[in-house]
């Protein structure tokens, strides 16, 4: 999936906000991606096989909930016209699919619910470590406001 920035010049507030968003979300997840998985062999060596495979299924099972969010935000709420097959295909696959998972995963003898979670957790960290890592170095553009007394 490749995300195209137009140029910021000629464009209005919800435009680049629609860019900046989809390119935050694609960072996010290479992120997330790789750092998770690096940190599973750790997490396997310190803790056992079992908190690994529960934490790399719970990064899995958050990483394929959050595409699934963002296409059907984009597909509700954007002006352009869009397939609808994407935005049912996207809703099937969000909400019995992915809950179905979700508790089949969580009843697993064979995983701890802890990993599970906290690799669910793990790339809404990584969104909001990269959200204020952007607002912290200005990265967006925009001038910090001071005030005086």
């Amino acid at each position: 999936m490749s995300v195209t920035v137009p140029d910021e010049t000629n464009l209005d507030a919800r435009t680049r906000w629609a860019a900046t968003d989809a390119d935050l979300l694609r960072r996010v997840h290479r992120t997330s991606l790789w750092m998770g998985l690096l940190m599973a062999a750790p997490l396997a060596f310190y803790f056992g096989a079992g908190a690994g495979a529960a934490w790399v299924l719970g990064m899995a099972w958050s990483l394929v909930n959050l595409r699934m969010i963002a296409s059907i935000v984009r597909g509700v709420l954007t002006l352009e016209a869009h397939p609808w097959t994407r935005l049912v295909l996207a809703l099937v696959v969000k909400f019995p699919l992915l809950y179905a998972a979700g508790f089949v995963l969580l009843r697993s003898r064979h995983l701890s619910a802890e990993w599970l979670v906290a690799g669910f957790a793990w790339p809404f960290f990584v969104a909001v470590m990269k959200a204020g890592g952007r607002a912290v170095l200005n990265l967006d553009g925009t001038k910090a406001q001071t005030h005086s007394r």
